[in-house]
């Protein structure tokens, strides 16, 4: 590989390291001799991302007007290869810089704006322009076989338009260390059996499913919530079978610290197409994997292979957890061996992200992406159970 290639991610979101999809793609690439400009937001409620490499330049941008142009400039001054990006500010914005000295722009797909769901004319005018940029990329990184379909149709992308299946998780292997984190940090009984809610507060399921906790008596888990903000569990009060993280882990110690749980909690709402077409695109799922957790997840065909694959339990509503767990810890070593095992056949991300970089090359040799019949340049089937 020329050592000498350099792109930029362009992700407004402030949050770029804690999804794998954004931050083991920039360390793979740093590690494969790319030089990667991040341009991203940094607030004072998120930790500044880290990835430890000299290929790595954080670029801080503002989401306003001014900063917008000198986005846009920098993206056209600096020659990069290729630029990654999100919907949809981002996207606009990146490819208003590309389109000055004729950069590709891949595309990401790290969450489906459903015209269906939006409201206001404002709305569903920044979708029609989202559509007409998609098309203009070069690649679609999707983050689950079945949202590379529902993102093709939803965005009205032509056949020809390839798209690759990269789901959102970190490289292989999976492993379990030996950890007691949360039963130190929250003094917890030792042999406390922990479910656990690793990601985000604000959202439907996991307000009810502390509703239902909150009456859950010692025979029942314990249910810790490691948040990602510290904000969100702030001013919120323990309960007899739940805990409140307050500490907010860099993701460099969320393996550490996930592992000293027992079973992992991956709800989602599903009245949301982003959420109905989950699958390996779900940050959380991919991480108790990683770490040789059984999973409990939201009753979604998208979720269909966690039951095939005997890696965890779907429920209906969250009443059904405590069952759910009963059934996993009844062959608790047999969950956690198929666990590590589907982890490592199917979402290491290093073998995932094989057939992007071979993209990468092919462009910036000035190449045109040649695309399979259904329109992938990589058909990824739906995730297996592997043998154990």
């Amino acid at each position: 590989m020329n050592p000498h290639g350099k792109v930029a991610f362009v992700v407004e979101h402030p949050y770029v390291d804690a999804l794998a999809c954004f931050r083991e793609a920039i360390k793979l690439l740093a590690d494969n001799g790319w030089h990667v400009d991040l341009y991203t937001r940094l607030t004072s409620q998120h930790q500044a991302p880290s990835f430890e490499r000299d290929r790595v330049r954080l670029i801080p941008i503002s989401v306003t007007p001014r900063g917008a142009i000198e986005l846009v400039a920098a993206l056209g001054l600096r020659g990069y290869d290729a630029i990654f990006t999100v919907p949809q500010w981002s996207l606009h914005y990146a490819l208003a810089g590309a389109r000055l000295r004729g950069t590709p722009v891949i595309y990401i797909s790290d969450e489906i704006i459903a015209e269906t769901e939006l409201g206001s004319p404002a709305e569903r005018t920044r979708k029609a322009r989202e559509r007409r940029e998609h098309a203009a990329c070069a690649l679609t990184i999707a983050l689950s076989s079945v949202r590379a379909e529902t993102i093709r149709r939803e965005n009205q992308l032509p056949a020809s338009h390839p798209i690759l299946v990269v789901p959102n998780s970190a490289p292989a292997p999976a492993v379990r260390v030996r950890s007691h984190y949360f039963a130190d940090t929250l003094d917890l009984a030792p042999g406390t059996f922990i479910a656990l809610h690793a990601g985000g507060l604000g959202w439907r399921p996991t307000e009810e499913l502390l509703r239902v906790a909150a009456e859950w008596g010692e025979q029942d888990p314990m249910l810790v919530m490691q948040g990602r903000l510290h904000a969100q569990v702030a001013a919120r009060q323990d309960a007899a079978r739940v805990r409140y993280a307050r500490t907010t882990l860099p993701s460099q110690l969320l393996d550490y610290a996930v592992s000293s749980a027992h079973v992992g909690l991956a709800l989602y709402d599903d009245r949301k197409l982003n959420d109905r077409v989950m699958g390996t695109a779900s940050g959380k799922l991919n991480l108790y994997l990683k770490n040789a957790l059984p999973v409990i997840t939201t009753a979604l065909d998208c979720f269909e292979f966690v039951e095939s694959a005997g890696i965890g339990v779907r429920v209906a509503e969250v009443a059904e957890i405590p069952a759910a767990i009963a059934r996993i810890r009844g062959d608790y070593d047999g969950y956690v061996r198929r666990a590590r095992a589907f982890y490592d056949a199917n979402l290491d991300f290093t073998a995932n992200f094989a057939p992007v970089i071979a993209a990468l090359e092919q462009l910036k040799s000035g190449g045109k992406l040649r695309t399979a019949p259904a329109g992938s340049i990589r058909a990824h089937a739906t995730p297996t159970a592997a043998s154990v």
